[in-house]
């Protein structure tokens, strides 16, 4: 039977259920479970699988080897009346966002403009998570996140900074528009999967050991990825971690790996919210006119919606890691 045959579909309720179950079984708190479910769930229907459920794998394998705290607590404050800040304590971005994004929310619609800041956490995930959920509850959204050391900035032959990836979204009655890119020329998941299955990479990705272009990601990802666009996109990457480490994350040359060791990389997420209603009020339709305009007039689309997906596609392999990390929380069951 074929790979491509022996795929399995799940429609994504169930899959929700699965990864909340897989979270608890490698170790993770039930709200630790539900806010990676939620994630997972989210980028699967945004058409994003390799940060979706394939990317969950990563998740199991920090919660069984120490590097992700699975039963944090995140600690939020509001020093200032528009600004939230919240202590990841070694535990995934996506509770600690959870924990504070009601607060931005409430600041942002009082104030017109607030910002929520996470400090210590485990790797960000999907961005679009973030922004869409924001952009939902009517607000412009903007996000920032940095990585453990993956990427050469200009004029570096070696991993000095993430892949440091934004989000953008703005708000409209039939869904979000926008974003959520790296700063690399492509996205760490992009080369790993090169890697898993033979197939070789653009010159302009990344960088060997040696600090030399290659085309075999095997040797990427034992060396360094490259900024998209030379020094700009080394810049935009600088940018990104300087905002996203506001709240007291690592800088990413100091960060521990996400992939590996028990150490946590303690990483930061920075997330702006914007009322539009402050501004003007017919913002969001003027928007949306504008971006019709623009893709009906000159085929020029941003943030193009796209209709949510109503199940995943699992490989043989990630399709068994989930059930095996679901069985053991359902072994330790009473």
């Amino acid at each position: 039977m074929s790979q491509h045959a022996s795929m399995k579909r799940i429609p994504l309720p169930e899959l929700a259920d699965l990864c909340t179950s897989a979270v608890i079984g490698a170790g993770g708190s039930l709200r630790t479970a539900h806010a990676l479910a939620a994630a997972t769930i989210g980028a699967e229907q945004r058409g994003h699988p390799e940060v979706g459920a394939a990317h969950l794998p990563d998740y199991l394998a920090a919660l069984e080897e120490g590097r992700l705290n699975g039963h944090a607590e995140p600690a939020v404050r509001t020093p200032r009346p528009a600004i939230v800040l919240v202590d990841a304590q070694e535990g995934t971005a996506q509770l600690a966002f959870e924990a504070g994004v009601d607060a931005l929310l409430a600041a942002a619609r009082t104030q017109g403009v607030a910002v929520l800041g996470i400090g210590h956490s485990f790797s960000a995930g999907e961005l679009a998570h973030y922004t869409h959920r924001v952009a939902e509850n009517g607000l412009i959204a903007l996000a920032f996140a940095n990585s453990s050391p993956l990427m050469a900035a200009h004029g570096a032959t070696a991993a000095v900074t993430g892949t440091n990836p934004m989000a953008f979204a703005v708000p409209h009655p039939a869904g979000p528009r926008g974003f959520d890119q790296a700063a690399s020329a492509a996205a760490w998941v992009r080369i790993r999967d090169a890697a898993q299955q033979g197939e070789p990479i653009p010159p302009a990705w990344a960088l060997d050991a040696d600090g030399e272009p290659t085309t075999d990601p095997g040797a990427a990802l034992k060396g360094a990825l490259l900024p998209f666009g030379g020094v700009k996109g080394s810049n935009i990457a600088l940018m990104v971690e300087l905002l996203a480490v506001l709240a007291g994350g690592s800088f990413s040359i100091d960060a521990a790996p996400f992939d590996s060791g028990d150490r946590s990389p303690r990483l930061g997420l920075f997330v702006a919210a914007i009322d539009p209603e402050a501004f003007d009020p017919e913002y969001p339709a003027r928007v949306e006119s504008h971006l019709q305009r623009l893709a009906r007039e000159h085929g020029a689309h941003f943030g193009r919606r796209k209709a949510a997906a109503a199940e995943a596609t699992l490989t043989p392999d990630l399709y068994a890691r989930l059930t095996e990390a679901a069985a053991r929380s359902r072994s330790a069951e009473p």
